[in-house]
């Protein structure tokens, strides 16, 4: 046993190179190894999980790189593309009859059975790593004050479990769930994580969207293991805060001060504020100008409405008339077209003139009418008016004359 730990100081003195402070160099030749025994993980934090030494925890994203923390077990976001280191505090690590150690060196492995490498710490107790679970063993601290070297025991092995919380809209499935679980949930529909209700997501300084819960005041904060955030509110000397989902949007006054702002016809109290030029009234954004306006365009769309329906009556009435006179202008010609060979044909059938009676027929009746009355004249004695028969001489005779038409064109005449 004695020979165990004399070749373990022989081995320290001549391969370990201690790193004192942040990056200074001292070598150190110790002379003495203290073997620690019943360690384990020792932390008031809620957040873990631990089982003397296993530690499990998804570690959350940081709301704001001003307002970090210093956290036994944080993210170190390098860049969005790039998934983000976790920072392990070993300080986390206390052992029985020692307060305070600072680890300098650890093994560790990504597997129980796989190789343990050794990593010297650049920063006392600091350790990066990833995602997932790592093994750690043979933590070792030097003091070179009293040249001691102290180490756990060989067959502690410590375990840490970690896990990233999930962003919105990462890609999640059955077998890859949303962490942590009371917070995310997954859309098996469109495989993408969201929020659990009431949560609502909230972007971060490092432009990651998470879940949150927004609340008036953190007294409303009964949610466990749920990082809260109070609404915005100009009287609030909060630097981080957010705005209630579907009621208001986060906006910055002039002096750089967050506050939420409703939307028109929206709820308004008084955390919630008012857009520009409406008022809060019976706990509703108002526009009374708008209101006026509105009255006013209605009127405007009236009137335009009535005067446009006018006009279009006066045009139709316009098109009708026209029409009818179109069509009466047409009737009347078609009309005249049609009793026009009536009217030729009936004034090639009129009576002959006067002239062609008298010249014609008419000589010749009055012939006959004479030689009639004479041979009257002189057969009968008894005759006693002497006076001769009224002739064509006379202006008072006119004898009457009818056509009667026909195919033949038949002439009567009446004396």
């Amino acid at each position: 046993m004695l020979s165990n730990h004399i070749s373990s100081l022989i081995l320290m003195v001549y391969v370990v190179s201690v790193i004192v402070g942040r990056g200074e160099i001292t070598n150190c030749a110790p002379t003495k190894l203290t073997i620690l025994a019943n360690c384990s993980f020792n932390s008031t934090s809620t957040n873990m999980t631990i089982d003397k030494r296993t530690l499990s925890m998804t570690i959350p994203y940081s709301l704001h790189k001003n307002s970090q923390k210093v956290f036994p077990v944080q993210l170190i976001t390098r860049h969005q593309s790039q998934k983000p280191l976790i920072r392990l505090d070993l300080n986390l690590i206390q052992c029985a009859n020692q307060t305070s150690l600072n680890w300098t060196s650890v093994e560790s492995s990504s597997t129980l059975r796989g190789e343990f490498v050794r990593t010297v710490l650049t920063e006392k107790n600091i350790m990066y790593l990833s995602s997932g679970v790592t093994y750690l063993r043979n933590l070792t601290s030097t003091n070179c004050a009293t040249k001691t070297v102290y180490r756990t025991d060989n067959k502690e092995l410590f375990q840490v479990k970690f896990k990233i919380e999930s962003t919105l809209n990462d890609y999640c499935s059955k077998e890859n769930l949303c962490y942590p679980i009371d917070i995310y949930q997954c859309d098996h529909e469109q495989y993408r994580c969201v929020c659990r209700s009431p949560l609502q997501s909230y972007l971060t300084s490092d432009q990651h969207s998470i879940c949150v819960h927004a609340v008036k005041n953190l007294s409303q904060c009964t949610i466990k293991h749920v990082r809260c955030l109070e609404w915005c509110h100009l009287n609030s000397s909060a630097t981080v805060c957010t705005c209630p989902k579907d009621l208001a949007q986060k906006k910055f006054s002039n002096g750089n001060r967050a506050y939420c702002e409703g939307r028109r016809n929206g709820k308004c109290d008084s955390f919630i504020q008012c857009p520009l030029g409406d008022s809060c009234i019976h706990g509703t954004c108002q526009n009374t100008n708008g209101k006026l306006h509105q009255l006013l365009s209605f009127d405007l769309i009236t009137i335009s409405i009535i005067v446009s329906s006018l006009i279009l009556f006066v045009i139709i009435l316009i098109l009708a008339g026209s029409v009818y006179m179109l069509r009466r202008r047409r009737w009347k010609k078609h009309y005249h077209s049609s009793i026009d060979p009536v009217y030729k044909r009936r004034q090639q059938t009129n009576l002959p003139t006067s002239s062609d009676y008298d010249n014609i027929i008419y000589g010749v009746f009055r012939n006959n009418v004479q030689l009639s009355s004479r041979i009257l004249s002189s057969n009968d004695d008894q005759v006693t008016d002497t006076s001769p028969f009224t002739t064509a001489e006379s202006p008072s005779y006119h004898p009457k004359i009818v056509y009667l038409g026909g195919e033949q064109q038949l002439t009567a005449i009446y004396a």
